[in-house]
């Protein structure tokens, strides 16, 4: 088997052809996860809008990777603002969106259970709302 016919060479061209172009609107762009799929996504030559928080001090990833420039909007503000996040979507008219924006800390969580709840409840029903 040839190099260029291998089962990881075939699934990277099929999503290099499948995100060519596409116009990708990721929450929680900032984060870890976040800055990774985006870094992946621009290699594969997708367009992106990214909404979120500021990144946290420790999270350096989004910094690193120097994503505020490399991302077409970068766009900064919280699920709650429904309005704002609607805008948004309406705005850059996303193909595909991804949701990555969430409160992911779960000792947090258990000291602000509706803080977190809204934030990864009512925050997604918001973007879905937008969508």
């Amino acid at each position: 088997m040839t190099e260029s016919a291998s089962p990881l060479n075939r699934m990277t061209s099929a999503l290099e052809q499948f995100y060519r172009g596409k116009r990708v609107f990721v929450t929680g762009h900032t984060g870890f996860k976040g800055s990774w799929l985006c870094e992946w996504l621009l290699s594969l030559g997708a367009e992106i809008a990214g909404y979120a928080l500021d990144p946290q001090p420790h999270e350096i990833l989004y910094s690193q990777l120097n994503l505020e420039n490399r991302i077409a909007r970068d766009h900064r503000g919280d699920l709650a603002d429904h309005v704002r996040l609607a805008s948004l979507v309406a705005d850059f008219s996303p193909d595909i969106v991804l949701h990555l924006a969430a409160q992911p800390l779960v000792r947090l969580s258990y000291d602000i259970p509706r803080e977190t709840f809204a934030t990864n409840i009512m925050g997604t029903v918001h973007l879905l709302e937008a969508v």
